[in-house]
């Protein structure tokens, strides 16, 4: 990074203090309300409206609940960035004063707890408040930010309907997609590379028969 590169990196993220205890609500609020995989129509709305709030133009709707700001500032690349919404059917148990206690109804028409077990509820989070910072510090950068919160992600659906919604006809074809993920770290680490990164899952279901014996004399 060069000093003018430093620079306007310092620019962007001066306010950034004084947004975090706001961050800090949004983000316990996000957590206290999980949605399931393409049901996400509340955490939708509350980044829908803290982009158009920031000054951003808001698409709703893409893929059914999946959420678009746009943001020009001049000539410039455009930089689409990520994040993912949905939480999974598990039930919270951490005791935190904002856990979540929410059910929901999956598509089997089961009741079944939800809860932000996989750091969506952060995404999300972090997401409005670099969207905020790039709207608020338009001196130090040129280009366009494209901001796009992804329904579905645990399901392996969410970026496909996008795209299929129009994600890249309807709105600029980013030079650049930066889709982040919290992991397992010291805190205030950044990890990356250029590509895939953590994107494939097999499951395999094996069923044994016999007779049931300990497991040292099989």
């Amino acid at each position: 990074m060069d000093r003018d590169e430093a620079s306007a990196t310092a620019s962007v993220l001066a306010p950034l203090k004084a947004l975090l205890p706001r961050l800090e609500s949004l983000y316990k609020d996000i957590h206290a309300h999980p949605e399931l995989s393409m049901q996400e129509t509340r955490t939708a709305g509350v980044a829908a409206d803290q982009l158009r709030a920031a000054g951003f133009d808001v698409t709703t709707g893409i893929g059914k609940t999946g959420v678009v700001g746009l943001l020009r500032n001049g000539d410039g690349p455009t930089v689409m960035l990520r994040a993912d919404m949905d939480a999974l059917p598990v039930k919270e148990a951490t005791g935190l004063p904002y856990a979540s206690s929410v059910t929901a109804t999956d598509r089997e028409g089961k009741t079944v707890p939800v809860m932000h077990a996989c750091g969506h509820d952060i995404h999300v989070t972090w997401l409005i408040g670099a969207a905020t910072l790039f709207a608020q510090q338009r001196d130090a950068w040129q280009g366009t930010v494209l901001a796009v919160f992804q329904p579905a992600e645990e399901t392996a659906e969410g970026a496909q309907a996008m795209i299929d919604d129009g994600l890249f006809t309807r709105f600029p074809q980013p030079d650049v997609v930066l889709g982040q993920h919290v992991m397992v770290g010291p805190a205030g680490a950044l990890g990356s590379r250029s590509g895939v990164v953590t994107s494939a899952a097999d499951s395999l279901q094996i069923t044994l028969f016999g007779r049931g014996a300990h497991g040292s004399m099989p």
